[in-house]
């Protein structure tokens, strides 16, 4: 079915972003991430603007809060309407907004939409940043097609802030996975 495979399609570099989840100890680890623009634009072409929905509840679980999110689709060979939920904590900045933002992510995902990057390599960047360095981001552009190709891939990337492989502690170098891309 053309519209599962629109779902499910590997994410291009233009559509995942990069944020820093550690940096500590010398090292900044990074993980990659898609934005919730990035999902609606997918929903959009796989159902049309009008053939998919989304609608948030609170939810609260002893005395954590958070949110469900609901993404409803219009099937498209029988015109039903199918929901699959899943849900997010509020997250450290703007918990309100980030805790929509991490519930539609999520829901996503149920959907096949940013399944894979589950499977990618961690990411680890010599120094402790604030912000993730250019060049480091214009290496990893290529990771996405490397994992789209079903490439082996190592099970963590070592990078300097200049964007080049560091061998330590036998990990495999990444040239040919995220080079040139």
């Amino acid at each position: 079915m053309e519209t599962i495979n629109i779902l499910t399609a590997p994410l291009t570099s233009d559509e995942i972003e990069w944020k820093i989840i550690s940096s500590k100890n010398g090292s900044t680890t990074l993980a990659p991430y898609i934005d919730a623009r990035a999902v609606m634009t997918r929903l959009d072409r796989a159902f049309g603007p009008f053939g998919w929905q989304v609608r948030y509840a609170p939810a609260q679980v002893g005395n954590e809060h958070g949110v469900i999110a609901g993404i409803t689709v219009k099937h498209p060979e029988t015109g039903e309407w199918v929901e699959k939920q899943d849900g997010s904590g509020a997250s450290d900045m703007e918990p309100f907004k980030g805790g929509i933002s991490g519930a539609l992510k999520r829901v996503a995902t149920v959907w096949g939409i940013g399944r894979e990057l589950y499977t990618y390599p961690r990411v680890i960047v010599e120094g402790e940043h604030r912000y993730i360095p250019w060049k480091v981001l214009e290496r990893l552009r290529g990771l996405p097609k490397a994992v789209s190709e079903g490439k082996p891939l190592p099970e963590v990337i070592r990078l300097n802030p200049d964007g080049e492989s560091v061998r330590k502690g036998g990990s495999i170098s990444p040239e040919a996975v995220c080079k040139g891309a």
